[in-house]
C-alpha cells in the first residue's frame, strides 16, 4: 500500500500555517497587563537611572550598558507583547535575564565609581526580573485545565 502524497503546494501551505500557529503565544489577561505595568516601571527607571547616573557628564560602562539594556528590553518587551510571537518572546525574555545583574552592576559602578547613586538601577533589575519571569512562561506547555 502506497502512502498520501500530497500535493507539493498544498504540503507547502499546511506547513506555513503549521507554522504560524506553533509560533503564536497564547498569554493569560492577567500575564499582560503585569508585563505592561512591567515595561512602564521599565522605562521610567531607565529613563531616571539615565539622569541621575552620571557625575559631570561621565558614567560607568556598566551603567551605559546596563540604561541601554533598559531600553532595549522594553523595546522588545513592547514587541513581544504585541506580535505574541514565541521567538520575540524569548529573545525579550534572554535580554531582561542578561539585563537583572548587568543593571545591579550598574549600580553598583556608579555608587562606588562616581560616588553617584541612581535607585533606578534597582527599580530597572526588579522590572527585568518581572519581565523574564512572565516571558519565561511562553515556554511551558499550557496545563491542562478542568475537565482534561
Amino acid at each position: 500500500m502506497a502512502g498520501l502524497e500530497l500535493d507539493p503546494g498544498l504540503a507547502a501551505s499546511l506547513r506555513k500555517i503549521e507554522r504560524k500557529v506553533l509560533a503564536e503565544v497564547p498569554l493569560r489577561p492577567r500575564s499582560v497587563r503585569v508585563i505592561w505595568a512591567a515595561i512602564a516601571v521599565l522605562t521610567a527607571a531607565t529613563i531616571t537611572a539615565w539622569i541621575t547616573s552620571d557625575a559631570d557628564g561621565v558614567r560607568t560602562i556598566l551603567g551605559e550598558i546596563a540604561i541601554g539594556l533598559g531600553v532595549t528590553g522594553a523595546l522588545m518587551s513592547t514587541v513581544a507583547v504585541t506580535l505574541r510571537r514565541f521567538g520575540w518572546c524569548w529573545l525579550a525574555s534572554a535580554i531582561s535575564a542578561i539585563a537583572v545583574p548587568l543593571s545591579v552592576l550598574g549600580y553598583w559602578s556608579t555608587q562606588t565609581g562616581l560616588g553617584v547613586a541612581s535607585v533606578g538601577f534597582l527599580v530597572a533589575a526588579l522590572a527585568h526580573a518581572v519581565l523574564v519571569g512572565n516571558w519565561v512562561q511562553c515556554g511551558r506547555p499550557p496545563l491542562p485545565g478542568p475537565g482534561k
